[in-house]
């Protein structure tokens, strides 16, 4: 029986890292350029950049991903649908994009403007079911940084 139990349990593990290894690949990619414009935002507040903070920031997120992964692809197979593991790691990656846009944009003096990037979504969403979205702007989708003293 427990030679069973094990073996049932080493299967489906070893199934959900083989599922899990193409997704592994654009985690690095979002984990490098994170640290990348992470770095450089850090450098344009004035922030002192330390190496070793960098390293263990980066490390826990690596661990983060790692637990994403694997909880999207078993998921999946316990449920037996892939848009599980889809929409788990693609709600984790667009969260990790809108960091390195958040961190790329603070290096040029800008930041997003979420409020209206969102409701550009929802316009251009609502346009597929017969809303009218010729309004759309995108260029009010970035706006300089706000001066605490500004406010």
């Amino acid at each position: 029986m427990e030679g069973g139990v094990s073996a049932a349990i080493v299967a489906f593990l070893q199934t959900a890292v083989l599922r899990m290894i193409p997704y592994a690949i654009p985690s690095v990619a979002l984990l490098v350029l994170d640290l990348v414009y992470g770095i450089k935002a850090a450098k344009t507040r004035g922030e002192r950049v330390r190496l070793s903070t960098a390293v263990r920031r980066s490390t826990t997120k690596l661990f983060s991903y790692i637990v994403w992964l694997i909880l999207a692809s078993t998921l999946a197979i316990a449920f037996q649908h892939n848009w599980i593991e889809w929409a788990v790691l693609g709600l984790v990656y667009m969260n990790e994009l809108g960091s390195i846009i958040g961190n790329y944009l603070e290096t040029k003096g800008l930041q997003m403007n979420w409020k209206y990037v969102f409701n550009t979504i929802f316009k251009l969403g609502g346009q597929k079911v017969g809303v009218d979205a010729s309004d759309v702007d995108t260029s009010q989708f970035v706006k300089p940084i706000e001066k605490e003293g500004n406010k």
